[in-house]
């Protein structure tokens, strides 16, 4: 008799151990359900994340139209973006510090065309965009020159831009092709978003 009770108490044992992982367990799942939503809503950030998502719009464009830029005689480069590309927002940085290149500054206007607003559709036509981002050079005469999505986030990403480009209008050469980045790595231009389209 006692052989049993011991074996009952140690049944009894062994369930509340199992019922206390169980518990512990669940809380845990609960507090990673509760920090995902809480990140994924921008209550709290990832350590090192950007408060939120970049507004090209308003942040770096500043009116800079592709009209405006064609206006100037220069040759030109225009950036295709839309706010909720996550390429256009992971690249934005890169193309502002071509901007901000002594030698793009002196050789070029620079433009930003944002391809959410309705009236830049006939743009977005005009020169075959597809996906975001987008980037083309306009040369004196005229000519438009997509450049490569494939240079625009690698370490020398912003000199790979500058010098293409430059060569594009008779200033150096082109750089040289990088070495291709394993598939996952490789960010391709994000289609156009039908449902955004849609929305307007």
């Amino acid at each position: 008799m006692s052989e049993e009770i011991t074996k009952n108490e140690e049944k009894k044992c062994n369930c509340q151990v199992f019922n206390a992982i169980s518990v512990i367990a669940l809380l845990l799942s609960i507090a990673a359900l509760t920090m995902s939503v809480l990140m994924y809503s921008g209550t709290i950030q990832a350590a090192g994340a950007q408060n939120g998502p970049v507004k090209i719009s308003t942040q770096y464009d500043k009116g800079k139209s592709l009209e405006k830029a064609l206006a100037t005689k220069k040759p030109v480069i225009v950036f295709f973006y839309t706010d909720w590309c996550g390429f256009c927002q992971r690249f934005i940085k890169t193309y502002a510090k071509v901007a901000k290149d002594p030698k793009i500054k002196k050789n070029f206007a620079i433009a930003y065309v944002n391809c959410e607003k309705e009236e830049n559709h006939k743009i977005m036509e005009e020169y075959g965009v597809q996906g975001f981002p987008t980037v083309f050079v306009i040369d004196k005469e005229g000519k438009k020159t997509q450049l490569e999505n494939s240079t625009f986030f690698n370490e020398d990403s912003k000199e790979v831009i500058t010098q293409n480009a430059l060569a594009l209008i008779g200033i150096g050469e082109p750089a040289a092709p990088a070495a291709p980045q394993a598939e996952a790595e490789a960010p391709q231009a994000e289609a156009v978003n039908p449902e955004a389209e849609a929305a307007q």
